[in-house]
């Protein structure tokens, strides 16, 4: 179930991954999907209740136990609601439009949902990571979970969340790599974040340059200049007709 959580239902299990032929005869890839929300659930939230999700894996004999654990459903509930409430956080875009910020606060763990859920959600030409940033899991520090945009999942060469990430950070001139630490930048490169002080956190979307306007194009320059003149002034509204 974890390896199967962790990687999706889109995995092939072939070696090093064990032979899953008959385990999905006997238990549904739906069953097993739900499953593993249902364990993640209590972590994610304020209470980061993981002996509830621990004890109900001890007491399952497969997949359908879990599926009806009282505490697994409440624990769902409560993050699908706070999902559902911080999701709607408009996007703010990088200077280049690669990289996309969304910005939550909640006490829950519900960034890395929200994250995933916007990568299937916004499309650009130009658009390779969405990065969800909650200043409300940990006081003073800036929680935040990146996933690459599904249109940008098949681009040659491969997006790297990591490389992008440490190559932003390395702009800086002083010392903000070091005092970010290790927490910066973990996980792989299609599925990385970090945990990071506030005020470090704000130096880095400054350097990524969130929320700047991009540079005009010769194009676009041409194209206002050329506008036609409105025609609709004060002095044709009160002239005699």
């Amino acid at each position: 179930m974890g390896t199967h959580g962790d990687l999706g239902n889109t995995l092939k299990w072939k070696p090093p991954f064990p032979d899953m032929t008959e385990v999905f005869k006997t238990h549904t890839k739906k069953a097993i999907n739900d499953a593993v929300a249902l364990v993640n659930a209590p972590r994610r939230t304020s209470r980061f209740d993981v002996i509830s999700a621990w004890k109900a894996l001890l007491a399952a004999n497969g997949p359908k136990d879990i599926l009806n654990n009282v505490r697994l459903l409440n624990a769902r509930a409560e993050i699908n609601e706070e999902v559902e409430k911080q999701t709607h956080t408009p996007p703010k875009f990088s200077k280049d439009g690669k990289i996309a910020v969304l910005r939550i606060n909640s006490e829950m763990q519900v960034h890395g949902v929200i994250a995933t859920r916007w990568a299937g959600y916004l499309n650009s030409k130009a658009l390779e990571i969405i990065m969800v940033a909650n200043s409300g899991y940990r006081p003073g520090y800036v929680n935040f979970s990146c996933r690459i945009a599904r249109s940008a999942r098949s681009r040659d060469p491969p997006v790297n969340i990591i490389t992008s990430l440490k190559a932003a950070a390395d702009l800086d001139t002083g010392d903000l790599v070091e005092r970010m630490g290790e927490s910066f930048a973990r996980g792989h490169k299609e599925a990385s974040g970090g945990i990071i002080p506030a005020a470090e956190f704000e130096e880095l979307m400054t350097l990524m340059k969130i929320g700047e306007k991009p540079d005009l194009k010769p194009d676009d320059t041409t194209k206002k200049s050329k506008a036609s003149p409105q025609k609709n002034n004060l002095m044709n509204y009160f002239a005699k007709k």
